[in-house]
């Protein structure tokens, strides 16, 4: 008996060893299923991809990317004539030619309103396809990574310019929608990813609806305005953003503190160019 006794007990565990490894493999492949967009985004948000096929030898840096054009105008300046960036663009990443399509220089856009994140992925896959690097993050660009924040969209996409953390540039506040994003500290990821590709030149465009007033701080207090790290950057200050966010920051007092950083400052380039803001019927994928 005794030994009949042993041997049921081994078939026993023999039986029993396989049910546990299937029982942890669907436990822990549940816990996946059910764990949270935010929770996953939050890993995401706190160690960002960034996938480059080539050296960067330029970096372009998009906040607040809305559909896209400001790239485009980066990579296909032809489609849009008069465009009042593309100087600077050429002055600083050289001018393109349809056989380079400017393969050196690396994009990075962030982009708040996840209704335009359709089009962005359209677009970085499509660019991706051509050998060119383009990232689109659907984050909202601030001083800290990982907060939730609601950020607000107008019903109306077409003239859905306003959408971010304050609701003042919504016109039909009955009827906007609510999304709830996470937050990355753009001075972190400048600092950790960018920095470390070792770049000739690093071009920013800020226009991030009032987040700038949260942003510029960050970026004097940490000497992320030099030259050195950032080379020029363009910037739209929305004066409607100042008493929400509680600010009196000018665009002349930013000029006077970046130069008391004490590092050689980064070239704020005095443009604001908005042409184009639907795009043209062209489709990047060339």
């Amino acid at each position: 008996m005794g030994a009949i006794e042993d041997n049921n007990m081994k078939r026993t565990k023999l039986v029993l060893l396989p049910l546990v490894g299937v029982l942890y493999v669907f436990v822990v492949w549940s816990l996946r299923l059910f764990e949270t967009v935010p929770q996953r985004s939050l890993k995401e948000v706190q160690s960002p991809m960034i996938h480059v096929n080539q050296d960067c030898q330029f970096v372009y840096l998009d906040l607040g990317s809305n559909k896209g054009v400001q790239i485009r105008k980066l990579y296909e300046p032809w489609l849009y004539p008069g465009a009042a960036i593309i100087p600077f663009f050429d002055k600083l990443f050289g001018h393109i030619t349809k056989s380079s399509r400017r393969g050196n220089v690396c994009s990075f856009g962030f982009e708040a309103n996840p209704r335009h994140m359709g089009r962005l992925k359209h677009i970085e896959q499509s660019y991706r396809r051509k050998g060119l690097n383009v990232t689109f993050y659907n984050n909202a660009v601030s001083n800290r990574t990982g907060e939730i924040v609601t950020i607000y969209s107008d019903t109306n996409f077409d003239i859905d310019w306003g959408a971010g953390i304050l609701d003042t540039a919504i016109d039909n506040k009955i009827n906007m929608t609510e999304y709830k994003v996470l937050t990355i500290d753009i001075v972190h990821f400048i600092r950790s990813q960018i920095a470390p590709l070792k770049p000739k030149a690093v071009f920013m465009k800020i226009d991030i609806e009032g987040s700038e007033f949260i942003v510029l701080p960050h970026m004097l207090q940490t000497l992320t305005l030099c030259k050195d790290i950032i080379t020029s950057f363009v910037i739209e200050m929305h004066e409607w953003a100042k008493k929400s966010m509680v600010s009196t920051l000018t665009y002349d007092e930013l000029r006077t503190m970046i130069q008391k950083q004490g590092c050689v400052p980064s070239e704020i380039v005095n443009v604001d160019d908005e042409s184009f803001l639907h795009d043209v019927i062209v489709e990047p994928n060339w």
